[in-house]
């Protein structure tokens, strides 16, 4: 049998290929760039301007203070000029190629990838990590036994159980985490038509991490009350504000009672089994009236090549690699999830950037 029938473009073929193989380098090329702060060279320039490597090297201190390498930066700046990150500009004459110089520029991008409150540059520290990375090998294993979990392969234990030892790590994850957090929630409350808070006295933050997107959605609703629901190594961290108190427990066996639940990314973490265990619990703690804010990625039935359908396959591969048993989901998906676990509706009620808005209710 040709196992090229009907590729009539080898070439295409083995330049994609090579193209994926070699976007390995691509991550840590943006970390790179992140942690010499590039990024803020670019953005504390005048407006406009466009600047050489070296200049942009002479603004970073090298090993033993001697000058950084311009040669290298440049190689590092050039894959982020072809991605989008950068703009690039050509000064000198084509006739001379040795009086030619590239100059760079920056883009809307470089905002995120700054240490500002709203960067989500810890998410690209977080994801270049050797400790979220590694499990990637393994993801074939999923496959072969349905059991299997990569990250264990690994490291020898699973992800929320190796954050509990290891202190880098977890300052890591919910450093990485709160940038996006911050990101999304802010979108979410300015969302145009999202009145999804309005009417309740009191939500639960189920799995909410540090706090942070809680206490944003507290600020904007001052006559809500809070509970931000965490493992109890988790909030034992967490942010400070008015009416937002810290819980310590696990959602597999319980989550405090208020009129809401939000959720942020938490059910792509597990199998639908666990989901549904997490799902139960929720539903237990609220009034009748009551509903689940559920922020999660929501995948399309039909697969296209959007920016944002390719961004959240990725996130779905990668929640093969680092969780147990998790993964991203179409709508239908979160319909079946909430059937089960004893809600009578779901809504698609918002889309903010790559994330959506699915609102499960009891009544």
């Amino acid at each position: 049998m040709d196992m090229g029938s009907g590729l009539n473009d080898d070439r295409a073929g083995r330049i994609k290929t090579l193209e994926i193989s070699y976007l390995v380098a691509l991550p840590y090329a943006l970390k790179a760039f992140v942690l010499l702060g590039v990024p803020k060279i670019l953005l504390l320039a005048s407006p406009g301007a466009m600047l050489t490597a070296a200049e942009i090297a002479a603004s970073i201190t090298g090993k033993g203070g001697k000058p950084a390498d311009a040669q290298h930066l440049e190689i590092i700046l050039r894959v982020l000029v072809a991605h989008g990150v950068l703009t690039e500009e050509l000064m000198g004459r084509a006739e001379n190629p040795a009086s030619l110089q590239r100059r760079y520029g920056a883009t809307s991008t470089l905002k995120f990838l700054v240490d500002f409150d709203d960067a989500i540059s810890t998410m690209v520290d977080l994801l270049a990590d050797s400790v979220t990375v590694s499990p990637l090998q393994f993801i074939h294993e999923t496959v072969l036994a349905r059991t299997a979990e990569p990250f264990v392969l690994a490291h020898g234990k699973k992800t929320f159980e190796l954050m509990a030892r290891d202190k880098r790590f977890n300052e890591s994850f919910n450093k990485g985490l709160a940038g996006h957090t911050r990101n999304f929630v802010k979108l979410l409350l300015d969302h145009e038509h999202y009145r999804g808070f309005e009417g309740l006295g009191s939500v639960v933050d189920v799995g909410g991490g540090l706090g942070i997107g809680l206490k944003l959605i507290l600020e904007k609703h001052a006559n809500l009350r809070g509970i931000n629901f965490d493992l109890p190594h988790v909030v034992g961290n967490g942010v400070q504000a008015p009416r937002l108190e810290h819980v310590g427990g696990d959602f597999f066996e319980g989550v405090p009672k208020a009129d809401a639940a939000f959720m942020k990314n938490i059910l792509h973490d597990w199998s639908d089994e666990r989901c549904v265990t997490i799902l139960k619990n929720i539903e237990r703690a609220l009034p009748p009236h009551g509903k689940i804010i559920n922020m999660d990625t929501v995948l399309p039935q039909a697969t296209d090549s959007s920016p944002v359908t390719k961004l959240n396959l990725c996130m779905s591969v990668l929640m093969m690699g680092v969780t147990s048993g998790g993964h991203e989901r179409t709508l239908s998906e979160f319909q079946s999830l909430a059937a089960q676990s004893g809600f009578r509706r779901v809504e698609l009620s918002a889309v903010v950037d790559s994330q959506s808005v699915v609102e499960f209710f009891k009544t």
